[in-house]
């Protein structure tokens, strides 16, 4: 069951949306929406989410905290800052995978010497929302490239069901779940009613693009 007072920051900041056609990054469509970006807003809520994301583990034990871009960066900045206020030794950094290429051929790898941070360290990745797990699926091989050792995945929230298998083998830890129900185009009831598509959030002015260029 998710923490109410978790839930009520996620309500706070408007940041679960509802009632209207959405298009997710991986194609599907729901009528519900997870408004990372309304989170994004508020430092003060983002900085106590990240602390409790950062709860799970012992401090001492991680060397590394890695997030995606965009999102991810925030991310890995305050979970960072969190583990760092409870680490007797040394410091936890945090860093950022960049991605690369579009749609099947996207790949996240380490710029600006970033690499260097990686090898034979202890790595935490976040996350803000799994749908599929296919991002921080990459984002983990992209690390494991470089001989780091990825101890687990936290996520701001689930909504996707996503369980270790889909993302390496990591163990997943996440602050709320959402099981949202999601069509494939093709069977979406949304679509087959002429409910508009979201054009504000989501992917779905990219999907409408596409459709009609």
């Amino acid at each position: 069951m998710n923490d109410p007072a978790i839930m009520q920051l996620f309500s706070d900041a408007g940041a679960i949306v509802s009632d209207s056609h959405f298009v997710y990054s991986s194609g599907r469509h729901s009528s519900v929406y997870v408004n990372k970006d309304a989170l994004y807003l508020h430092t003060g809520i983002v900085s106590r989410l990240c602390e409790r994301m950062a709860q799970s583990y012992n401090a001492d034990e991680i060397d590394v905290v890695v997030g995606p871009v965009l999102g991810g960066i925030v991310l890995s900045q305050w979970v960072t800052h969190a583990l760092n206020a409870g680490r007797r030794t040394g410091e936890v950094l945090a860093v950022y995978a960049e991605k690369e290429g579009d749609g099947p051929d996207k790949t996240f790898v380490f710029h600006r010497g970033y690499d260097k941070y990686i090898a034979g360290k202890n790595i935490l990745v976040v996350e803000d929302i799994l749908t599929t797990g296919g991002s921080a699926r990459q984002v983990i091989e992209a690390i494991r490239k470089q001989d780091g050792n990825v101890i687990g995945l936290s996520a701001l929230c689930n909504r996707g069901a996503v369980q270790s298998a889909a993302v390496a083998n990591v163990p997943v830890q996440q602050l709320i779940t959402l099981p949202l129900e999601t069509f494939a185009e093709d069977e979406c009831p949304f679509c087959q009613q002429g409910v508009p598509i979201n054009t504000e959030l989501g992917k779905g002015r990219a999907f409408l693009q596409k459709i009609n260029p």
